[in-house]
């Protein structure tokens, strides 16, 4: 069966969600009078942070002595509805206008608080996103890498697995289920210990492989 529609992840595989949290704790530090700096250690290895830190704000707060809860509570509320502008990696406008121009289905399906990836969303500095099929995860009530969240997104796009490929950051995430059902996987990062996945350092990479198809 021929594949047309390719569904990605979000958060750093369309743009690196650094750039996310760094304006969300810029807004932040300008309306509280903090240096901006006071945050900078979170963004020397933020991927770390975000990956094994479950409340990311908390951490952050109190490793800066400066944990309140109405702190907490402001950079929860930029988080899901900041008003900014992230541009997407080298790459990725060239990759949607080629799957348009060429009649495949963009989806993304993305892990996260519904309210914060819409907006994250909102946010991509990216053209013909009213062209693509952007669905959180969590409307399915699981996230990835539950069935429920991948079933769910086939179903609304009402293709089968062999018509898809999925590309992500994170293989078990992202990758994995696609594959054991019949799907194609691109991985997008520094994950190289798959052997059962084409994998790639950049977006412009594997866009570049993509086009071989």
């Amino acid at each position: 069966m021929k594949v047309n529609t390719i569904i990605f992840d979000l958060d750093n595989t369309i743009y690196s969600e650094s750039d996310y949290f760094q304006c969300v704790f810029n807004q932040f530090c300008d309306a509280n009078n903090i240096d901006f700096q006071t945050f900078q250690f979170l963004f020397d290895n933020f991927d770390y942070y975000r990956f094994n830190k479950k409340d990311i704000f908390k951490f952050a707060l109190e490793e800066a002595n400066l944990y309140s809860e109405t702190y907490h509570n402001q950079l929860f509320q930029l988080f899901v509805a900041i008003e900014c502008e992230i541009q997407p990696y080298s790459g990725i406008t060239d990759w949607f206008e080629y799957c348009l121009n060429h009649n495949f289905k963009i989806a993304i399906l993305t892990n996260g608080i519904i309210a914060a990836q819409n907006n994250k969303w909102q946010c991509l500095n990216l053209t013909n996103k009213d062209k693509c099929h952007f669905i959180p995860a969590r409307t399915f009530q699981h996230e990835k890498p539950s069935m429920d969240a991948f079933e769910g997104i086939l179903n609304q796009l009402n293709v089968s697995w062999e018509q898809c490929i999925f590309v992500g950051d994170r293989y078990e995430n992202d990758i994995e289920q696609g594959i054991k059902n019949g799907s194609q996987g691109i991985l997008i990062g520094n994950e190289t210990k798959y052997e059962n996945v084409t994998a790639f350092d950049t977006i412009q990479a594997a866009f570049n492989y993509f086009q071989t198809l």
